[in-house]
């Protein structure tokens, strides 16, 4: 099991709501688990080609609405472990 921690930040944009929520729709919609917090979002997932494909495909709905910049954090573990990792997070 992976897990992603991924900051997003639009890049020169006056509104960047837009971006973020078509960037978590993407998510949704493509029935990725996933938490927001208020400094990034952690995704999850057995199937790591799956979840980057899935982020991947996230991000470039986010860049429609302009230039943006994605960091990203891997943590591999078990489910239990990343479970417990998640627990942390507000």
């Amino acid at each position: 099991m992976i897990a992603l921690q991924i900051s997003l930040y639009p890049v020169g944009q006056e509104e960047i709501k837009a971006a973020l929520d078509a960037f978590w729709e993407s998510l949704s919609g493509q029935n990725v688990k996933y938490k927001i917090t208020p400094l990034s979002t952690i995704t999850w997932s057995e199937d790591e080609d799956f979840l980057y494909q899935s982020v991947f495909k996230a991000y470039r709905k986010a860049r429609k609405f302009g230039h943006a910049v994605m960091v990203t954090t891997l943590t591999t573990g078990n489910q239990q472990e990343i479970e417990q990792l998640l627990d942390f997070m507000p």
